[in-house]
């Protein structure tokens, strides 16, 4: 069976088909990937409050850019590395008795929406927790029993020309990142990470960044 008849009709996160995304100009489908990283920064976003209400840490500007949805295995039939990403996001806090959320609070958390909750071991004597909501994100949390509370995310698959529209978020990430369009906020410590409260997070690149800054887009 060739990819083109494996995938033909297959709806992705957004219920549309591959024809459907790939036919859109590069500049309707960066709208649409900004649409979708903001949605995934809402649901952390409302996780986050729900465990702490305090600072997170995280590498804000490696989320920006999606991965290829080939890389998750399968969640999108036919999908590649040039036709298909999704986003990710990664936070966690250091917790004292009086912060500390722990994995079976989480649980009952999920469980009272509904979710299927999983529980898998990790070495050396932790487990973590996963969850895919009815929507099609995906959760994990993670106590490392060192004082640390890890919550990950990934959105669903999407169709979408993921070279093309990474570059160009690149391109844009790197104007604004050099023309210091949100000051200080989102300036990394040196181990590349920033500490930031919920519903805090890295815009989305604006797509006239490069006319913004048109002295960075030039170099």
């Amino acid at each position: 069976m060739t990819g083109c008849a494996a995938n033909e009709g297959a709806r992705d996160g957004a219920g549309m088909t591959e024809e459907e995304s790939l036919s859109k100009p590069l500049e309707e489908q960066y709208a649409l990937a900004g649409e979708r990283y903001d949605e995934l920064q809402q649901r952390v976003t409302a996780m986050q409050q729900d465990i702490y209400g305090g600072e997170w840490r995280t590498k804000t500007s490696a989320g920006v850019i999606p991965g290829s949805g080939f890389d998750l295995g399968g969640k999108l039939v036919g999908d590649t590395r040039d036709n298909s990403y999704y986003y990710t996001s990664f936070r966690n806090y250091v917790y004292d008795d009086s912060t500390h959320v722990t994995l079976e609070d989480v649980r009952q958390m999920w469980a009272k929406r509904g979710w299927d909750v999983t529980e898998d071991p990790m070495a050396p004597g932790n487990t973590r927790l996963t969850v895919t909501a009815p929507d099609g994100y995906w959760y994990e949390a993670r106590d490392w029993n060192k004082g640390e509370f890890n919550l990950a995310m990934h959105s669903p698959v999407y169709w979408g020309s993921v070279r093309k529209t990474n570059d160009a978020i690149h391109a844009r990430l790197d104007a604004e990142n050099a023309g210091r369009a949100h000051g200080d906020t989102f300036d990394p410590d040196e181990d590349n990470y920033v500490t930031l409260l919920p519903g805090v997070y890295r815009p989305f690149p604006a797509w006239d960044a490069l006319e913004k800054y048109p002295s960075v887009a030039e170099e």
